[in-house]
């Protein structure tokens, strides 16, 4: 499923930076490795419960075109369900919530690598 993300002008600079920092190949990969290693965290109430993109998330022409995976759709799906999110008019603005929250994560991750290295 081709997905396209959209994120606040900071959350897209800071998926900007990690592909920079951590030389990835493009902001793809980089949404890629960031669900896998928030996924492998095994850390979900602290990162959907606490850490949760508020307010004007939607106020933005910041976008990331992503190839998601059925298995992967399905699981943020799950996600978007068990932490009970505000309700949106596309599957796709729900994806985009989830993986906003993971950026949100990762910003105050002291460890960072944990995430993007995995």
């Amino acid at each position: 499923m081709r997905v396209k993300v959209t994120l606040k002008d900071p959350q897209k600079e800071c998926i900007d930076k990690i592909t920079s920092d951590f030389s990835l190949q493009n902001n793809e990969n980089t949404i890629h490795k960031l669900i896998h290693g928030i996924s492998e965290l095994n850390q979900d109430d602290d990162v959907f419960g606490e850490y949760r993109c508020v307010g004007d998330c939607y106020s933005t022409d910041q976008s990331i075109e992503v190839e998601l995976d059925d298995e992967t759709v399905s699981k943020i799906k799950d996600i978007f369900q068990k932490y009970d999110f505000d309700a949106y008019d596309s599957e796709e603005e729900e994806i985009s919530k989830i993986i906003r929250s993971m950026i949100n994560f990762s910003e105050e991750e002291e460890n960072i690598k944990k995430i993007f290295t995995s």
